[in-house]
């Protein structure tokens, strides 16, 4: 991974995005890999020897809920005399459990945990990520009832933010495997008080694929604050579900995030990008979402990272992309930044990353 200085006053840093290779026709299933780095213009420059988190890896990524799996946490270089301990979060510590801290020992490269799950009865996705300074990386897995359902459900985008007297939407978005044939009943639980959601249609038509429109209002007297709210889709017997994070305050205090697709160029090729740059520095919830074809049908998705994952966004740049599907134009993005989402992306003309 290579740092460049945009300007004498701005650097990006470089946050590549890992992607599962799937089939539009097929299942979809969210690889949510990605790894980066920050660069901030305070300083002279990255020391580019110094060790970092470079991925996260979980296998296996689908188990069943009570069972447990293996993160491993890999590191940009060898961990220095008296080892690199990096900080591990989960974006649903209810079903996922995962320790604090992991410890690479001095001159190894990687190491391994032991991640366990509740029991669930709905299929869950949730983002696990490593976290070493200014670096980050993570993966997502999916924790699926004993008797698990042929369906998945998922948000676009993951986070909204809505003002006191406002309303807002996402659209939720559900894939069958072949053969599946039932409608699918959509409904969220934990809704805070003040808030409203409406789905738009509330039922997915059988066979079971397709998207619906959630309309989120929020009552003038309602508390400011963030709120994770399930959203389930069900067929009376198994049922998905996945995560709303939805914040409740001023828009005053958001991101004021700018977006430029662009492509990213290494090594002959080329991957599906965005340049992102905020004019309010802080942490903010972060989803990336990609699809097939050139208008961000939901119906279309290919993958999605983030899942409302916090990015410490500072005074400068970043670029993400996604890099498993090189070269191909045919294909679009779309980046939420706190409560800014960008335009749907697409890549025939697109220039390239600075």
């Amino acid at each position: 991974m290579t740092l460049r200085r945009k300007s004498a006053l701005s650097t990006i840093a470089i946050l590549c995005l890992l992607t599962l290779v799937g089939s539009a026709a097929a299942q979809q299933v969210s690889s949510g890999s990605f790894a980066g780095r920050a660069a901030h213009p305070d300083s002279a420059a990255i020391d580019a020897s110094s060790v970092g988190v470079a991925s996260v890896t979980v296998a296996p990524a689908k188990i069943t809920g009570g069972a447990s799996t293996v993160l491993t946490v890999n590191l940009t270089g060898e961990a220095p005399s008296g080892g690199l301990t990096v900080t591990l979060k989960t974006t649903d510590p209810s079903v996922v459990l995962v320790p604090a801290t992991l410890t690479i020992a001095s001159g190894h490269k990687s190491a391994t945990t032991t991640v366990w799950t509740e029991t669930v009865t709905a299929t869950t996705t949730a983002s696990l990520s490593a976290h070493s300074g200014s670096t980050v990386a993570g993966a997502s897995l999916e924790v699926t009832p004993k008797t698990a359902g042929s369906f998945s459900v998922s948000l676009h985008p993951a986070t909204v933010t809505i003002k006191p007297g406002d309303s807002g939407s996402t659209t939720v978005t559900t894939k069958t495997t072949t053969g599946y044939d039932h409608s699918l009943t959509l409904s969220a639980s934990s809704v805070p008080s003040g808030v409203s959601i409406d789905f738009s249609p509330p039922v997915i038509a059988a066979p079971g694929s397709g998207s619906s429109t959630a309309n989120i209002t929020v009552d003038s007297s309602a508390t400011e604050g963030t709120d994770t709210i399930p959203i389930e889709a069900s067929d009376g017997t198994h049922s998905s579900k996945v995560n709303l994070k939805l914040k409740v305050g001023s828009s005053s205090s958001g991101p004021g995030a700018s977006f430029q697709g662009c492509w990213y160029v290494s090594g002959g090729n080329q991957y599906q990008g965005v340049v992102v740059g905020v004019t309010n520095p802080g942490s903010y919830p972060f989803n990336g979402t990609l699809y097939y074809g050139s208008t961000c049908d939901p119906n279309n998705w290919a993958d999605q990272i983030g899942f409302g994952e916090d990015i410490n966004f500072g005074g400068f740049d970043w670029v993400f992309w996604f890099s498993r599907f090189a070269n191909q134009a045919n294909m679009a993005t779309q980046w939420t930044v706190g409560s800014d989402t960008s335009a749907c992306f697409t890549y025939e003309n697109a220039p390239v990353c600075p």
